[in-house]
């Protein structure tokens, strides 16, 4: 029996205006259809028929086309675990999940959340687990809430188990992490050493998303480990003419795995995406370059430690306004000011202040790890 099988990873995919004007290179789509396992992010959900109360940050949705525009290449694997998994609530994850049918995995229930999806393949059982950060909502970070629908959460010391029990049960687990820092490309020190601890539980490779950009990657214990794939495609806007103004948000990376005779092979694919309408493989030079020199960082302490100083320090830079306001300059000045009126509405028997920043730099671990990392290094001067 033939026991090769070929699996593709995608990055984040996310179309507000309907995919019937996107076009995808014969190429590409050659390749996705040529593999038995075409998984993908599905960054964004549905929208519902419902209506929300108004909140400060936006509510991302994408056209209903999108699940058949995705089979139409080829893909039948759907991860759901991510930061706007429950933009609209139950409702559109519901939409959404009833979508896709049984190919999304990562969200649901808290079992369904963190159960592995197997996909039995000539003769082999391939395992994926989906995991996101604590965002806003929807993700099982309270150990004592396991009510209601949500992601599994990456920090969970559960999913340390969930991996060291699913290896009885599949012959190759993969672990799908949505988590880290927007627009930057390199992850943080937390990241890789939570990436590896996978690895070292027993996952047989790590393939991340959710920066936007694409992060470098590296052989982990003979294994893969892909911190960030990029952006698939990524338009969240009404119309295709919309322009993000981030660094490589138009490039992706995709990675062919080759199952066969014990081992793991892998291909790495420079992606693009061309004006929200055209996804081609990217051959540029130059763009090559800059992700080899990712994993060259990766591969050098003093290297990488030096990257890393000057992201810290540059994250008062509006062109590199990483997170939010919450890390300008004045972070510590308007926390101090944000915590003090926290304890006078307390004091005057008020509710509690709800103010997003706060949270969002609270709950969110990579937020709070790039906070230390940056007072640590600009303490350490």
């Amino acid at each position: 029996m033939n026991k090769q099988i070929r699996i593709f990873f995608a990055g984040d995919f996310c179309s507000k205006p309907s995919t019937s004007k996107i076009t995808v290179s014969d190429e590409l789509k050659s390749l996705i259809q040529s593999c038995d396992l075409k998984v993908v992010n599905f960054e964004v959900p549905l929208k519902p028929n419902v209506e929300l109360p108004p909140q400060k940050r936006e509510r991302f949705f994408q056209n209903d086309d999108a699940p058949n525009f995705l089979r139409s290449l080829g893909f039948n694997l759907f991860q759901l675990a991510n930061n706007h998994a429950f933009d609209w609530g139950e409702n559109g994850f519901k939409k959404t999940k009833d979508a896709l049918e049984n190919q999304s995995f990562g969200a649901g229930t808290y079992e369904e959340a963190y159960r592995i999806k197997v996909c039995e393949t000539n003769g082999l059982k391939i395992g994926f687990l989906s995991l996101s950060f604590a965002a806003y909502t929807g993700v099982f970070n309270n150990v004592m809430n396991h009510e209601g629908l949500g992601c599994a959460y990456i920090y969970d010391l559960k999913v340390n188990h969930v991996i060291i029990e699913a290896k009885n049960e599949v012959d190759y687990l993969f672990v799908l992490p949505h988590d880290g820092i927007e627009y930057i490309d390199i992850p943080l020190p937390e990241t890789i050493a939570r990436y590896r601890d996978f690895i070292d539980y027993g996952a047989d490779g790590v393939i991340g998303t959710h920066p936007h950009c694409p992060q470098g990657w590296e052989t982990y214990k003979d294994k893969p480990i892909f911190y960030s794939l990029g952006n698939f495609l990524f338009n969240s806007k009404e119309n295709y003419e919309f322009r993000a103004n981030r660094p490589h948000w138009y490039e992706g990376l995709c990675v062919l795995m080759t199952i066969e005779k014990n081992s793991i092979k892998w291909e790495v694919l420079n992606t693009r995406n061309v004006d929200n309408v055209r996804l081609i493989i990217d051959s540029d030079k130059e763009r090559i370059e800059h992700n080899r020199q990712l994993c060259r960082y990766l591969a050098d302490k003093d290297a990488y430690d030096n990257y890393l100083n000057k992201i810290c320090t540059t994250l008062g830079q509006k062109e590199l306004s990483i997170i939010d306001r919450v890390f300008h300059p004045q972070t510590l000045k308007e926390c101090s000011g944000l915590l003090l009126k926290y304890w006078i509405s307390k004091l005057k028997g008020k509710d509690i202040i709800n103010d997003y920043r706060l949270l969002r730099l609270l709950t969110h671990d990579a937020r709070r790890d790039l906070l230390m990392q940056t007072l640590h290094r600009n303490n350490s001067k």
